[in-house]
């Protein structure tokens, strides 16, 4: 059987809302998943069968009201701009979330209300599961969807993500919750105790516990390597690019890409140590160890984005290897520094007995 683990974090959910586009694409099916605050409702979507709408909803919805900010504190966020406007309003709702002794969960419930299909949920062959605790005894609860009752199941959702920036209310049996993360922020260890044999654990860098998982079992992990921005960024075009970053991250593992923050086919390390041939072994450890590269083709792969990230090339692209490096060689001659210096120095003319 095949899990998947969604980590907490906020609005940095719209990553896994990205990345299990590319789960879709890939064709890979999953049996069960678990996750903990967002990523327990991102799942509950996922396993009700609107896994595609993730990141529709993602989009669509409108965040600062979701969680209880004034629509003008979000255009101020917008423009990005520290101003008398974005402190006024960021005055406005502190005030309005110390009065209320935390954020309404009205927002959440709504979106839950709108956005999930219980009936789906319930009849669908994904199996579910989250995290939460119980605040009066701190009991860890991770429970599966057969061990919810059916008429509590968006309950035990808002228990999973009640974060202590939200007003405390009483859910299930008249308790108080904590946010899942206070247990578990990546609930892998729920799939793997269900007889899950392989596990994609999608981390958005949520804070709370992460607990260990047995270094053996087969746990596939996709991550974002840049900013997610924070856990309450209520910029729409910050979620829009977390989208698409969680959307390449996953197909760069899933299709085992190459490349860190950027995506490349995939070449064979024989193709790299044919292309550095030319390269002094001063210039290749020298280069090596500015970027510590582990070898010809991490090296090379790294000094590639060392320069697209200066140059500001697309994130959102699958790469080839060989144009990239021709485009840096024809549009920055004049580059005088020496990472730009070592990828001109690579050659392609290639061995007709060599098969790369």
């Amino acid at each position: 059987m095949i899990g998947l683990a969604l980590e907490g974090g906020g609005v940095r959910g719209s990553y896994q809302a990205g990345a299990y586009i590319a789960f879709l694409e890939c064709g890979i099916k999953i049996d069960g998943v678990c996750g903990s605050s967002i990523g327990a409702l991102n799942g509950a979507v996922i396993a009700s069968g609107k896994g595609s709408e993730l990141s529709r909803i993602w989009r669509n919805s409108n965040m600062g009201s979701i969680f209880g900010f004034t629509s003008e504190y979000v255009e101020a966020i917008k423009e990005n701009k520290v101003n008398w406007k974005y402190l006024k309003s960021l005055l406005i709702n502190l005030i309005n979330i110390i009065t209320n002794k935390g954020i309404e969960l009205k927002g959440v419930k709504e979106l839950i209300d709108q956005e999930l299909d219980i009936n789906g949920l319930l009849n669908s062959n994904i199996d579910f599961g989250l995290v939460t605790v119980r605040l009066k005894d701190l009991k860890p609860m991770c429970l599966f969807k057969k061990d919810m009752e059916q008429d509590k199941i968006k309950d035990y959702i808002l228990a999973s993500c009640c974060l202590p920036i939200f007003k405390m209310e009483r859910l299930i049996d008249d308790n108080y919750y904590l946010d899942g993360g206070f247990y578990d922020v990546g609930p892998v260890n729920m799939l793997l105790k269900n007889g899950y044999k392989k596990v994609y654990l999608i981390k958005i860098h949520g804070v709370g516990i992460h607990r260990k998982y047995d270094k053996n079992a087969d746990v596939v992990v996709i991550e974002p390597k840049r900013s997610l921005g924070g856990v309450l960024d209520l910029d729409p075009n910050r979620i829009d690019e977390n989208i698409k970053m969680g959307y390449y991250d996953a197909l760069k593992v899933l299709k085992n890409l190459d490349g860190y923050e950027y995506v490349f086919k995939v070449k064979r390390k024989n193709y790299f140590k044919w292309i550095n041939r030319k390269i002094s072994k001063y210039e290749y450890r020298r280069i090596k160890h500015f970027l510590n590269g582990e070898n010809r083709k991490d090296t090379t792969i790294k000094a590639l984005e060392y320069i697209m990230k200066k140059e500001e090339f697309n994130y959102y692209e699958i790469y080839n290897i060989k144009k990239v490096i021709k485009k840096i060689k024809k549009e920055y001659k004049t580059k005088d520094h020496f990472v730009y210096n070592y990828i001109r120095n690579l050659r392609f003319f290639q061995d007709k007995r060599m098969k790369i």
